[in-house]
């Protein structure tokens, strides 16, 4: 008697768990937006007879179950951790390097999308050819193209299969790669350990080497003060790969007196900022954010002295962020980010008539997962 009461017990406690992870799963939430995973979580749709029939009602079920059960968080981690114990050395295309490192393994089922950017990417250098336009396209690596060092000798991804698409395109491109993992390997963090962008040093360093395709001449090093603005930054990386990291990021600004007399124009919303930082943003989880405030279809970056200066376009995707600020010292910047901009071709191309110089500069990996054309 005593056993099946144990066992009535169990069963019950049992049922009542799965019961209230269950019932956990529709209880209203403030914003369906996953600060951890840096994504929106899947939100449930109205059952239709067609939906039913096709399935699609099943796949969406099972897309909140998974993102909204209860206690997420803690089961991701639970489970990256299992399989680091197992000696996986990686989790959810994350590989765990050395020294901390998060590195995306940047391996792509299909290439399609990389290679009709790439063909986008010179069309519009044929633009700037006939608007007789200085032209500069420039492709920002990965981490796992910079850090190597930072990899397992028996490491064995495919993670270069990119770049030969890239190379296979008849677009001219500079690799910042070389320049970025040259420093890399002399002991400089040019790369967040849980992010996927670089760091203002990885920035200034993608600075230094444009100089020479755009045709200025670099501030060095020590014209910058440094300014730690944050000590536990856990970037989108770490978000991927499980929210498990064994060190956390510092964002280091490099400041100069001059920084402040520049502004930061929104021109979708019209709104002004002082300076190239947004010290606001730093509450929230993807800190990265200060540099800019974040994506936008359209900025205009200028000094507020109204001295005349060249004008550079730059169309580009989030790792120009962190760039600008040395990009400044030389020109006034308008900034168009092609994953939001809505302008047509026509309208692109009297930008780029308006311009005194273009640079095209986008991360290998937009190139290859996002449609920029």
């Amino acid at each position: 008697m005593k056993k099946r009461i144990t066992d009535i017990s169990l069963i019950a406690l049992t049922a009542v768990l799965l019961f209230s992870l269950g019932a956990g799963v529709f209880v209203p939430r403030e914003s369906n937006f996953s600060e951890d995973e840096n994504r929106m979580l899947a939100d449930l749709r109205l059952p239709t007879v067609k939906a039913i029939a096709d399935g699609s009602f099943s796949d969406n079920l099972s897309e909140v179950f998974r993102d909204r059960l209860p206690f997420r968080r803690i089961l991701l981690q639970a489970k990256t951790y299992f399989e680091l114990l197992l000696g996986k050395g990686e989790s959810n295309g994350v590989v765990f390097a050395k020294d901390g490192y998060l590195l995306q393994k940047g391996e792509y089922e299909d290439y399609g999308i990389a290679e009709r950017n790439m063909e986008y990417f010179s069309e519009l250098e044929d633009i700037c050819r006939e608007k007789e336009k200085s032209f500069v396209c420039a492709i920002a690596p990965r981490g796992i193209d910079v850090m190597t060092d930072t990899l397992s000798k028996n490491y064995g991804g495919r993670s270069g299969e990119i770049w030969e698409t890239a190379k296979a395109s008849s677009a001219e491109y500079f690799d910042l790669t070389p320049s970025l993992r040259q420093a890399a390997d002399n002991g400089k963090q040019v790369w967040y350990r849980t992010d996927h962008h670089w760091t203002s040093l990885g920035a200034y360093t993608a600075y230094a080497a444009l100089s020479e395709k755009l045709g200025y001449t670099p501030y060095t090093e020590d014209y910058f003060y440094r300014e730690t603005v944050s000590g536990n930054f856990l970037g989108s990386v770490y978000s991927l790969g499980g929210c498990v990291a064994f060190t956390s990021d510092s964002i280091e600004l490099y400041r100069y007196d001059s920084d402040e007399d520049y502004t930061v124009e929104i021109t979708e919303s019209g709104e002004t900022q002082v300076g190239f930082y947004f010290y606001d943003r730093l509450s929230e989880k993807d800190k990265y954010l200060i540099f800019l405030g974040g994506n936008y279809s359209e900025l205009n970056v200028s000094k507020t002295d109204g001295e005349k200066r060249e004008k550079l376009l730059l169309i580009k995707d989030s790792y120009a962020n962190s760039l600008v600020p040395f990009l400044a010292l030389h020109y006034d910047i308008e900034l168009i980010d092609l994953r939001y901009y809505q302008g047509g071709r026509d309208e692109l191309a009297k930008k780029i008539s308006d311009a005194d110089k273009i640079l095209l500069l986008h991360g290998i990996d937009t190139v290859a997962t996002t449609a920029l054309y």
